[in-house]
């Protein structure tokens, strides 16, 4: 169906069936429900379900071997974050869990001592994402701090540090 079919039909419903059409998928569309649930939730709701994001990525990191550490579940991190995406509403908390993903990604590159080009693309796409939702929501100042200290945990990968740093630069030198 396309869009105009769409509204065609939109404009055809009285008050009353547009709102039983509403609530009919709200109730059986989860994608409807979690939207909804952005939309009109309140600032808490909306942080409880951030919260609830960043444990799905952290546990994708998780790991027990300290010798032999599994290897991240980039493919799921990334259909996580991409479905997070379809129901965010705002961009900077957008922007706060793609940094969260790249901060994770490299204490686990740290802590494992875990280096794969794999990882190394997540995070500087991860950090791209962030900064232009960053960029986009004009709330470069809230997030400062964690640039500083990203840039600090990579002390020992001067590499990524720098291609981040130019990232950085390009994104927000262009706003």
């Amino acid at each position: 169906m396309r869009k105009a079919a769409f509204n065609k039909h939109l404009e055809s419903l009285e008050l009353e069936d547009l709102k039983t059409e509403l609530t009919y998928l709200f109730d059986h569309l989860p994608e409807v429900k979690a939207y909804y649930k952005m939309e009109l939730g309140s600032d808490e709701v909306r942080a409880k379900m951030y919260i609830e994001l960043k444990k799905k990525i952290a546990k994708c990191f998780a790991t027990r071997s300290k010798r032999r550490p599994r290897r991240p579940r980039i493919r799921k991190v990334n259909s996580i974050l991409s479905e997070a995406k379809k129901a965010a509403i705002f961009d900077h908390e957008m922007g706060d869990v793609y940094l969260y993903t790249a901060e994770i990604a490299i204490d686990f590159m740290k802590d494992y001592d875990f280096y794969s080009e794999v990882l190394t693309n997540n995070i500087t796409k991860n950090y791209e994402k962030a900064l232009k939702c960053i960029q986009s929501s004009l709330t470069k100042d809230l997030f400062e701090e964690r640039f500083i200290a990203l840039y600090e945990r990579l002390h020992y990968d001067p590499t990524l540090k720098r291609s981040l740093k130019i990232i950085e630069q390009s994104i927000f030198d262009k706003g």
